[in-house]
């Protein structure tokens, strides 16, 4: 059974990677110049917003993407209180998981957390860095099936993030 999953795994992998190097990319450049968000515009909509630097949102407008760069740092010791105080008025949020994962090359505190809004799970993922000039944060939520069944064009605009040099 493992067989077939690490099989279909990678089969997933090089159809996605296919995929993706034929389809246009456009990007987004952060307002202090630092960083570089590439996304594909038949699977993203740009949207610019007035709480958060850029706003994403997949084209059946399932999943909402967040992306913001601060003028300070998120420490490590600060930053379960700070996801914690980001949801607050929508309820508590359960099951919060902060682990360190690389993506490109930038080390960042990756979290995932559900919450119970309405009688309707949400789930949220994302990623802190502290970097050059600040932190960033990008962070993605929608009802907990939008969540599972996009999962790979989440990873595909995580990975899309990086440092202009």
């Amino acid at each position: 059974m493992s067989k077939k999953l690490i099989l279909l795994f990678f089969l997933s992998c090089l159809f996605a990677m296919g995929q993706s190097k034929n389809s246009k990319l456009d990007s987004y450049i952060s307002r202090k110049g630092i960083y570089e968000i590439k996304y594909n515009p038949e699977k993203w909509i740009r949207t610019e917003s007035s709480d958060w630097d850029v706003q994403f949102h997949d084209k059946y407008n399932l999943v909402n993407v967040y992306f913001i760069e601060y003028d300070y740092f998120i420490t490590d010791k600060k930053l379960k209180s700070t996801i914690e105080d980001e949801y607050k008025e929508f309820g508590k949020i359960k099951n919060l998981k902060i682990t360190k994962k690389k993506i490109n090359d930038l080390m960042v505190n990756y979290f995932e957390c559900e919450l119970d809004y309405n009688d309707t799970l949400y789930k949220y993922q994302g990623f802190v860095y502290n970097g050059k000039g600040g932190s960033i944060q990008m962070q993605f939520g929608a009802q907990a099936e939008a969540i599972e069944q996009n999962q790979n064009i989440i990873d595909e605009l995580n990975n899309g993030i990086s440092i202009i040099k």
